[in-house]
């Protein structure tokens, strides 16, 4: 199954609760230590793995100290400006872990490496409550101001400030948004296409095929991940495939 999700976090975020009240939204290094499972978050799951973690491109006072990036951005970016962007989509479990990091890399490196844009990633995977089987994901941490656009080495509290164009060693690290990458409200849909590039590519070179089961049978079928969803796959191929249904999540632990 093909997932992907974008979220962005904001200094001084607000969320609004089911009930209608307004509470503080995530921060940035609330991110960074979920999704290296590490302060608080060090035991937040059983029965994980945490595959993989990285990150990179961090200007130089963050380097060893990725959490202070993160924290920084929190404290000294511009009121109300994005403190990060956190990409999350599944990943194949017919790779195995040393497979799915290489295509995650391959992932960062055309998301963030090309940019010059901070990251911090982390691969989890944990078995399905459902049927057991493994279900690994790739999270992606990225700060959308750039460390290579300029060789201007700048300090936290400067780093985060507004871009001055014309003089930019007194102004913070540029910021390249979808809109100064050109892809405006379409950077999601261009997240997911790469993605499903990607998982595809790396999906033809170790595991073409996989094995399932329809109605007691074994029958062995190509690999391969879709971005598009159950309608929109009938209008294009004339299929008439309908969506699972979905087991409501309190079922799951309940006696019925």
């Amino acid at each position: 199954m093909f997932y992907s999700n974008l979220r962005h976090t904001t200094k001084n975020g607000t969320l609004t609760t089911k009930s209608g009240k307004q509470k503080k939204a995530p921060t940035a290094k609330n991110g960074f230590h979920y999704i290296t499972r590490t302060a608080h978050f060090a035991h937040h799951k059983q029965n994980e793995k945490v595959e993989f973690v990285l990150s990179g491109n961090m200007p130089q006072w963050a380097e060893k100290h990725p959490s202070k990036f993160w924290a920084s951005a929190d404290q000294h970016e511009i009121e109300r400006g994005r403190t990060s962007s956190a990409f999350t989509v599944a990943l194949p479990n017919g790779l195995t872990a040393y497979q799915r990091k290489d295509l995650a890399l391959e992932l960062i490196q055309k998301i963030a490496g090309e940019n010059g844009l901070p990251f911090t990633c982390a691969i989890h995977t944990h078995k399905s409550e459902i049927d057991g089987v493994e279900q690994p994901h790739l999270h992606l941490m990225i700060s959308e101001r750039s460390v290579t656009y300029d060789d201007f080495p700048r300090p936290p509290e400067q780093f985060f400030k507004q871009y001055r164009p014309k003089n930019p060693e007194n102004g913070g690290a540029k910021k390249l948004t979808a809109d100064v990458l050109g892809f405006g409200k379409n950077y999601i849909e261009h997240m997911r296409e790469l993605s499903e590039n990607l998982i595809n590519k790396h999906l033809s070179e170790h595991a073409p095929t996989k094995k399932i089961m329809i109605e007691g049978v074994e029958i062995e079928v190509p690999s391969f991940f879709n971005r598009l969803s159950n309608n929109e796959y009938n209008r294009k191929f004339g299929t008439k495939l309908e969506d699972v249904p979905q087991i409501p999540r309190w079922k799951l632990h309940s006696s019925d």
